[in-house]
């Protein structure tokens, strides 16, 4: 088995810009150079969470969440980058889990994604994970929360 682990970034920035998406999901998520550009430089209001994805100590994939403030209490996985090498190993999903974990068990109510709707989205794999569609839009992304407190 596989294992796989959430890592901090800290002096292990450059081995995660590599990483890649399958050539079918390009332009539904941000490199990872942009990631860190985005994080480097966040909107008011926004305070970013990155983190690595191992598989066996080999760098595998990223995320960024946008931490709770008082002006945004609720936290949104704001990226979720798995390498096409990587993909369908249950990385993802293990990403996932262990961001629902951080903000239960930091009393947050709910998760927030979001996803652009165009082919090959990711909205089907968050669905199986908890999250259900708000109605909402986000610069034109289909907005899904996942409750915590249940």
């Amino acid at each position: 088995m596989k294992q796989i682990e959430l890592v901090e970034l800290s002096g292990k920035a450059r081995d995660f810009l590599h990483l890649e998406t399958a050539s079918d999901q390009i332009g539904l998520v941000a490199t990872v150079a942009q990631s860190y550009a985005d994080a480097l430089y966040p909107d008011a209001g926004v305070v970013p969470w990155l983190r690595g994805l191992t598989v066996d100590g080999k760098p595998a994939g990223m995320l960024m969440c946008s931490e709770p403030t008082q002006e945004n209490p609720d936290p949104w996985l704001w990226r979720l980058l798995v390498d096409k090498d990587y993909q369908r190993l249950g990385v993802g999903r293990f990403a996932v889990e262990q961001v629902i974990a951080r903000y239960r068990a930091r009393g947050c109510s709910k998760l927030l994604v979001s996803w652009q709707p165009k082919p090959n989205n990711p909205g089907d794999f968050y669905k199986k994970l908890g999250f259900v569609e708000t109605g909402e839009l986000n610069d034109g992304e289909i907005v899904a929360a996942c409750l915590l407190n249940s």
